[in-house]
This record gives C-alpha cells, structure tokens and sequence, in this order.
C-alpha cells in the first residue's frame, strides 16, 4: 500500500489516468450488465457520462476546484432524472478527496457540504415512492453520507499530512541555518583567539628582540662577542616569530 502511494506521489497524472481508465471499463460494463441501459440512446449517454466523470478523475489534480463542481453537477442531475451508471460515484468520491486535499478553502468547505447535500436529495427522491418515505429518506440519507463524508475526511487529512510535512522541512531548513550559523561564529571566534594568542606572543618576542638589541647597541663598542650573541638572540627570535606567523596562516586557511 506504501509503495502505491509513493508511486502516486511521484508519478500523478499517471496513477489518475489509470483510475480514469479502470473507472471507464467499470461504467462499460455496468452498461452492459444493466437491464435498463440496453437501449441505444441509453447507454450512450450512460457511455458519456462515463466518459465525462472519467476525465474528471484524471484531471482531478490539476484543477481539483473545476473537476469538483464537474462531479456535482453531474451526480445531481443523474439523481434527479434517475438515469446513469451508478459506477460513476467512485469519480464524486474522489473529486471530494481531491478538493479537500488539494483544492481551495472554499472548495474543501464545499466538498463537504456538497456531499451531504447530494448525499440527502438522493435519500429524497429515492424515498419519494417508498410507503415509509420519512424514515426511509433519514435512513437512506444517513447511509448515503457515510461515504462522501469519509471521502471528504481522508482528504482533509491528506492536506493536513502534506501541511505537517512542509512545517517539519522548514523547521529542518531553519534548524540546518542555524547550525550552519552556530557553525561559523565558532569559527570566527576560534579565529579570534588564534589571533589574540599570536599578538601575545609576538608582542612577547618583539619586546624581547627591543631588549636584545638595546643590549647589543650598548655593548657593541666595549664587548663585540656580547652584542654578536644579542644579535643571534635577536635572529632566533624573528625565525621562530616567523615560523609561528606561518603556522597560524596555515591554521586560518584551514578554518576556511
């Protein structure tokens, strides 16, 4: 049942035209099996009727609102002539699903009040020529409303599925935003406090390198093996500042 369901997801004009054409051989062969359909004019009318509903089911995604009023007008007028393939109420059943699923606001609100209202006029005029007529009309209306009911309920709650689905993907695609953010003010902080370590450091060994070569500047003239050494404290000192500058270069190009 999953699988048929993904592959109506995924390819729906496609599964809507295979219903449209199981629909059409179901109202072929309710005309044929149909004593009252024999007749020429009457089952070509039953035959378009089919025709005109099964088109209605295969464009039912598309322009679910239309199709909708389509199926109504329809299911009225077979109810009050008393003529059609009953088979053609598996296309009102779901032209309502249809347009609680995916239609408008007010098409949803008048999936279901079209159905109960259809549902009621065929409880009417059925009971018309019954000895009973008031409670065959309630007992017959109240069965016929069970299915346009339902049809209406399992697509109002397709529609708050696909609202359900589309709130938890943005809360997914705001959740990775905000991650993907946490993210780099971690970096630009660690970046921080990579530099702040190094302008200490740095800092240290420049005050150091001022000292050596005050140094070396004093005893230049008195003790040259001094200042030599203060020197070489000096060159020691920027080499190894230099390795660290190339270091942390390194560590940024990273973080990048």
């Amino acid at each position: 049942m999953d699988r048929i369901r993904a592959v109506q997801r995924r390819f729906p004009i496609n599964a809507d035209t295979g219903w449209a054409a199981l629909l059409l051989l179901l109202c072929g062969w309710h005309v044929m099996v149909d004593p009252e359909l024999r007749g020429v004019v009457a089952a070509a009318t039953a035959l378009v009727l089919g025709v005109i509903m099964s088109l209605a089911v295969a464009l039912r995604r598309r322009s679910p609102e239309k199709v909708l009023l389509l199926a109504l007008v329809v299911c009225v007028a077979q109810i009050l002539v008393g003529f059609g393939p009953l088979t053609t109420l598996f296309a009102v059943f779901a032209a309502i699903a249809t347009a609680a699923s995916r239609g408008a606001p007010w098409a949803a609100r008048l999936a279901l009040l079209g159905g109960l209202a259809t549902a009621l006029l065929a409880a009417v005029v059925g009971a018309v020529s019954q000895p009973d007529p008031l409670r065959m009309a309630i007992g017959a209306a109240v069965w016929l409303s069970v299915p346009f009911t339902l049809s209406w309920a399992l697509g109002n709650r397709a529609r708050f599925r696909r609202r359900y689905r589309r709130q938890l993907d943005a809360r997914a695609a705001s959740q990775a935003r905000l991650d993907a953010t946490c993210r780099r003010a971690a970096q630009v902080t660690s970046r921080v406090e990579i530099c702040r370590e190094m302008y200490d450091i740095t800092g240290h060994r420049l005050a150091g390198m001022v000292v050596q070569a005050d140094a070396a500047g004093r005893v230049l003239d008195s003790s040259p093996e001094r200042a030599g050494q203060a020197l070489e404290a000096i060159a020691e000192a920027g080499h190894a500042a230099e390795g660290e500058l190339r270091q942390v270069g390194v560590l940024l190009r990273r973080a990048e």
